[in-house]
């Protein structure tokens, strides 16, 4: 029998790309996909998933504390893989601490989940490459620096990177702005020269720090 798989992504254009990967990948079997926290526990409970795939900030909750769930005695599900916008060390070592066996990030190249899961089930720890750019980037001793100076995003620019941080490819969100993705795609690299950044892990990380999303 196939092993079953729980979706839970609060973004539904992300829930259905990763939806429609999954089934067209014929491996698992979806038994749930949901945007919230308390649906998702609730069929943790009810539908005894094996494998639970979920993002990690959610409407009415954390993807931390669905893992977490998995070391209760009532809760037959085993495994836990992250798929999220959030690559800074506190998020990685949260989830991992609290369970999880893959940490993958959001992309505009939408990740290879069943490889992902395939190797997480067979004792591998899949995590995107970007995490370990990214933890070897805040684990190095840091550069000696000016204060940093405000941040000066743009109108436009804060609604994008507002967007991005949920999860939005530049494609969805230039069909949701009305511009061209190579639009979208210039205010994203100004977004990352502004906060001193070279991707969107960084870019949501130093936003979130500096209060800025």
């Amino acid at each position: 029998m196939k092993a079953s798989l729980l979706i839970v992504e609060d973004c539904e254009a992300t829930r259905e790309r990763m939806e429609n990967a999954i089934i067209e990948g014929g491996e698992y079997r979806l038994v749930g996909s949901v945007g919230s926290f308390k649906a998702a526990q609730a069929l943790l409970e009810s539908a005894a998933p094996d494998i639970l795939l979920t993002d990690l900030d959610l409407p009415d909750g954390n993807g931390i504390n669905l893992i977490k769930m998995l070391s209760l005695p009532h809760i037959t599900t085993q495994l836990a893989i992250v798929i999220t916008v959030f690559g800074d060390e506190e998020h990685v070592i949260k989830a991992l601490r609290a369970g999880a066996s893959g940490y993958l990030l959001k992309d505009d190249d939408f990740i290879e989940i069943n490889s992902a899961i395939g190797q997480m089930r067979d004792g591998g720890a899949p995590i995107s490459p970007g995490v370990a750019r990214f933890l070897l980037q805040e684990l190095s001793p840091a550069p000696k620096r000016q204060e940093d100076r405000p941040v000066g995003l743009s109108e436009r620019e804060n609604e994008i990177l507002l967007l991005v941080s949920k999860g939005y490819t530049s494609k969805e969100i230039g069909n949701m702005l009305n511009v061209s993705f190579h639009t979208v795609n210039a205010h994203v690299k100004n977004i990352y020269k502004k906060l001193a950044v070279t991707n969107r892990t960084g870019a949501i990380y130093e936003a979130t720090k500096k209060g800025i999303i």
